[in-house]
């Protein structure tokens, strides 16, 4: 027993493991096999990510709409998975290392969900800002049918908007006592007839059948007030009524310019302030997915045992996680001729092979188990969950099956389908996700 009253069992329990020593073993690591692995993980990150804007916006590509409604659906499912698979339980586990500082194991271990919670209350404050600005998104419809044109027409194309019927005028004039009846209407086509008798008739009428005694000054003002208002709210009523919700919208073809003889969408154009919040939205999911992928590439670089079956999982992961971030990519209108989409893809290639590159340089001095890496590692894991949680289940999942447009575009069958793909996008990251 020590003079404190602690035995030494219990004063080495209570002793704080050191962080470190996760350096790998030189004279086991591989480094053309971990160069060639860097190449393999470009051309499949790329692959995964361009091919939804390839086929999109190169005319000579004939995919069908069928291959983009299953890569949109699939890829949302990829994404959620990511971010309950991948990234969650990757910051929990970095920064509830027993090494840390109490504040992270002991006094407030649940650090990573507040730092998770806070990247997504500011993804949908910014998400309400922009609502503000532009009142309302979308993100290529729900059927994946935004995709399917082969090249995007001149200026910007847009998801079909639906047509508004023009309001019925309203019938009744306001210059009471000296107004005059007006003739019978009729609105064919919508349902709807009415007939507008002026305010000082229908006073004449019920006058001539009241008596005497109720026919006051007073009384005659007090009604012609309130057959005036009932005029006002009949028309109100009137013109709500031929507002009704319009029928979807129906999809034109035509003949392209070109040579080729594929069908084209024909698309409307958009709005400048809804393009900016389309273009922003994107952005902001793909910030979310690239502040995992380089951590995703230095982990590579600094594994020996079991490379082979972790460089195939992040294979598979690059390439699904690619084909849900293009497909998103793919329905944003970008202008004909503009880089922006590319760019993106090429981001998004190149940032898990950036991470292998620092790895491979770092290789003899980074330590994946030091208290610095655990906590960054850990802290942008959990702040990239945050913005892919919101924005793979309220943008994109909610969108695509809750709101009016998918109610308007997509039957029963095809939401059952959709929602199919969505899981097997989800159960297929979540089996990579055992061995990545």
């Amino acid at each position: 027993m020590e003079a404190n009253g602690t035995s030494p069992m219990e004063a080495m329990a209570s002793e704080k493991p050191k962080c470190g020593g996760g350096g790998i073993n030189a004279d086991a690591y591989d480094f053309p096999l971990h160069v060639v692995a860097l190449f393999l993980v470009l051309a499949f990150s790329i692959a995964g990510a361009g091919f939804p804007v390839v086929a999109k916006r190169v005319s000579w590509m004939k995919i069908p709409p069928k291959i983009f409604f299953f890569c949109k659906h699939f890829g949302t499912g990829v994404l959620i998975a990511t971010a309950f698979v991948h990234l969650i339980p990757t910051a929990f586990q970095s920064l509830n290392d027993p090494c840390l500082p109490d504040l992270l194991t002991d006094k407030y271990p649940a650090m990573p969900g507040v730092i998770m919670m806070a990247s997504l209350f500011m993804l949908f404050v910014i998400e309400v800002y922009l609502k503000g600005k532009t009142g309302g998104h979308s993100h290529g419809g729900p059927t994946g049918e935004g995709l399917s044109h082969q090249g995007a027409p001149p200026g910007m194309s847009a998801p079909p908007s639906y047509p508004q019927r023009p309001a019925r005028p309203v019938s009744w004039n306001d210059d009471y006592p000296n107004e005059k009846g007006q003739p019978f209407e009729s609105n064919e086509g919508q349902g709807i007839r009415s007939r507008s008798i002026s305010p000082r008739r229908i006073l004449q009428r019920h006058l001539a059948i009241r008596s005497p005694r109720r026919n006051a000054p007073w009384f005659q003002a007090f009604f012609a007030r309130y057959v005036r208002q009932r005029e006002e709210l009949k028309s109100m009523i009137t013109t709500v009524a031929s507002r009704a919700i319009p029928p979807p919208p129906q999809v034109t073809y035509e003949e392209p310019k070109s040579s080729s003889n594929a069908l084209v969408l024909s698309d409307p154009e958009i709005d400048e302030a809804t393009y900016r919040k389309m273009s922003l939205n994107i952005t902001l999911l793909e910030g979310g997915i690239l502040f995992h992928s380089i951590f995703v590439g230095m982990t590579i670089s600094i594994t020996t045992d079991g490379f082979i079956v972790l460089l195939i999982a992040i294979l598979f992961h690059q390439f699904f996680e690619g084909l849900g971030l293009g497909s998103r990519i793919a329905a944003v209108p970008y202008p004909k001729g503009t880089a922006r989409p590319w760019i993106l893809v090429v981001a998004f290639g190149t940032t898990a092979p950036i991470g292998q590159a620092i790895g491979l340089i770092t290789r003899n001095s980074y330590d994946p188990n030091s208290a610095f890496a655990l906590i960054l590692v850990g802290a942008f894991n959990a702040f990239s969950s945050g913005l892919l949680i919101y924005a793979a289940t309220v943008d994109l999942l909610a969108e695509d099956f809750l709101s009016d447009e998918a109610q308007h575009l997509m039957t029963n069958s095809m939401k059952i389908k959709a929602f199919i793909f969505v899981l097997m996008g989800a159960a297929g990251m979540s089996v990579v996700g055992a061995f990545a």
